[in-house]
């Protein structure tokens, strides 16, 4: 039994806008400490991708029956493409900032910086990666019962 209707290129490809804006708030997120100097309690709820994933999850929820990835298998295929680069995205962040010692939001100390850099990588691994897939499924899943696109059209 396959896990997706497609490959999870198509995926990223329906995607790709969303992983770009996803990349671009990381990117932020990296840099709002040690370039702009804005403290994480200030800056961390405007560079948030935990915040953005679900928002693009029901833009793309909402895409995707007339774009033709309605099933619930093509809305994890869509949460997976949307949750595995974003973990790569963090992971990148969390390595770049314990190997070369900047402080960003990745590593703040006030917020779990303190804790081994790899079992950091590894709750994100486990966290943003897996467990965040499922939920962000399960929260398209729901918006794609609610507007109808999980039932068929009539024929006229």
């Amino acid at each position: 039994m396959k896990l997706f209707n497609r490959t999870f290129g198509e995926y990223l490809q329906f995607a790709k806008v969303g992983v770009y804006l996803l990349a671009l708030v990381s990117l932020v997120r990296f840099l709002m400490k040690p370039v702009f100097n804005i403290p994480f309690a200030e800056g961390t709820h405007f560079t948030s991708v935990t915040i953005l994933l679900p928002i693009l999850m029901i833009v793309y929820a909402l895409r995707a029956g007339s774009a033709g990835f309605g099933s619930y298998r093509d809305l994890l295929g869509i949460a997976a493409a949307l949750a595995i680069p974003t973990t790569a995205f963090i992971v990148l962040g969390i390595a770049v900032d314990s190997l070369a010692g900047i402080e960003t939001y990745y590593t703040d100390p006030d917020h779990g910086g303190n804790i081994n850099q790899w079992l950091h990588v590894g709750g994100h691994l486990l966290v943003t990666g897996v467990v965040y897939s499922l939920i962000l499924w399960g929260l398209g899943s729901l918006v794609h019962l609610a507007t109808g696109a999980s039932r068929k059209k009539a024929m006229a």
